[in-house]
């Protein structure tokens, strides 16, 4: 019974035996209720005809003689009765039982209905004709089943119920069948699916028309579906940028070293400056490498704690005044929040990349602001500087390894705002770039605790 079919069968035969033991037992509690009521119904209504006629019997004869109740009785009773009638000194007057007198079947006979009337003297019942004691009384039927036409009934009623219950036993074990296939068909081809997918296929169609908690794991395997493929696309173009950053410095690199090692080119400073440069701009490509890899590892996690906005703004202004007095460019910070709670460390470096490139590429004699302010339940960083992006470029700014048309030429390992995002994700956070006149605006923005 491993399989969903084989539970679901199970299931369903296991409720339905429940269901038909719990019906059948009802059944037979209440054909046995009944036949109890019938049987006190049968024997009061004896008793309620007998009283009477020994009432009369006795009025009119001031006694009770064996021939005057056999007379005035036997035309009442049938072979599903018995009534036994004892005089005020219980000496037996008529003794009938199953349509036979006992009267007629000897002393032996007699003796021992008197015995058991004896040893059942409480079912006996007292007859008074005012206040006089008349008899004794116990009439009753034989039961029930006593009687031939009630065992036919019974037997009838029973043999129309067992083939009521069997034809429902096998009308709902085909039900049963056709759901569980039904069911188990579903499941076999979202299986069928997922084994596909995970074998590499990325252009399975998963069953719709089931359950709808079946149609939930379907369209879950869709979305699945689509971000695998966007992954792998991304991956794809993740390692083909990677191989074309790191191409270019590595040329550059076996180029000069097989100058120098042929002897057309000198090994002077400014060859071995080259050399550095291209050197550092490897090395801070594989460190941002490195650092975009943890920020996007499922085990990162960040240490949120209060944080001064003050310091946080101090700290970015020691920062970048060195930047904005070489490119001769206007920085300026302001702030409206007290605190806020974050990663300082990683806040730091998400705002200081996004500050960095905007140095990068302000023209001399232009402004970079920043600004620190809450807004609807946020701590929001913005960042503007002078200057324009095209609007084909913004969607990509973000993306990995990504530097624009206008900083190609420029240093840098194209990872810097990828990390910031990153970082704002962890903290369940968005970044938004956004082109006003003349000025490039980023706002970085995290969720804040209510107090």
């Amino acid at each position: 019974m491993k399989t969903l079919f084989g539970q679901t069968f199970a299931a369903f035969l296991i409720s339905l035996s429940l269901l038909l033991l719990v019906v059948v037992s009802l059944f037979l509690f209440g054909v046995r209720r009944s036949i109890q009521d019938w049987n006190v119904y049968r024997d009061r209504s004896l008793q309620a005809v007998i009283v009477p006629q020994l009432q009369r019997v006795y009025r009119q004869e001031n006694e009770l003689t064996r021939d005057s109740v056999q007379e005035a009785l036997s035309r009442f009773l049938t072979d599903n009765h018995y009534v036994y009638v004892l005089g005020p000194d219980r000496e037996p007057l008529f003794l009938y039982s199953r349509g036979e007198n006992i009267m007629m079947e000897g002393e032996e006979e007699v003796e021992r209905i008197l015995s058991g009337l004896e040893r059942s003297r409480e079912m006996q019942r007292a007859v008074f004709d005012s206040e006089q004691l008349i008899a004794y009384i116990s009439a009753g039927t034989t039961g029930f089943r006593g009687d031939v036409a009630n065992i036919r009934f019974l037997r009838s009623m029973f043999t129309t119920v067992g083939i009521g219950v069997a034809l429902s036993l096998i009308v709902a074990l085909v039900a049963a069948l056709v759901f569980s296939s039904y069911v188990s068909n579903q499941a076999r081809g979202l299986a069928n699916g997922l084994r596909r997918l995970a074998s590499g296929e990325r252009h399975v169609d998963f069953p719709r028309r089931s359950s709808r908690e079946l149609r939930t794991i379907a369209a879950s395997a869709e979305t699945l579906q689509s971000r695998l493929e966007q992954e792998e696309q991304l991956r794809r173009q993740w390692a083909e940028d990677v191989a074309h950053d790191l191409r270019t410095p590595i040329a550059a690199l076996k180029t000069q070293f097989e100058g120098m090692m042929e002897g057309y080119l000198k090994p002077g400073p400014k060859r071995l400056e080259a050399v550095f440069s291209e050197l550092l701009r490897l090395e801070g490509l594989v460190n941002d490498l490195r650092e975009l890899n943890r920020m996007e590892s499922p085990e990162m996690s960040i240490e949120t704690k209060n944080i001064a906005a003050a310091e946080f703004v101090q700290e970015l202004e020691r920062t970048f005044e060195v930047f904005a007095g070489s490119e001769q460019v206007a920085f300026t910070t302001t702030y409206s929040v007290e605190q806020f709670r974050g990663d300082d460390r990683l806040l730091v470096r998400g705002v200081g990349n996004v500050l960095q490139n905007a140095f990068q590429h302000v023209e001399p004699g232009g402004a970079v602001r920043f600004e620190l302010y809450a807004h609807n339940g946020h701590t929001v960083f913005e960042i503007a500087n002078t200057g324009r992006i095209d609007e084909d470029e913004i969607p990509r700014l973000f993306d990995r390894l990504y530097r624009g048309r206008s900083g190609a030429t420029r240093s840098g390992s194209g990872l810097g705002l990828s990390i910031t995002k990153a970082i704002m994700e962890l903290h369940d956070g968005s970044v938004e770039i956004t082109q006003q006149a003349d000025t490039t605006c980023v706002r970085l923005q995290i969720p804040q605790p209510p107090r």
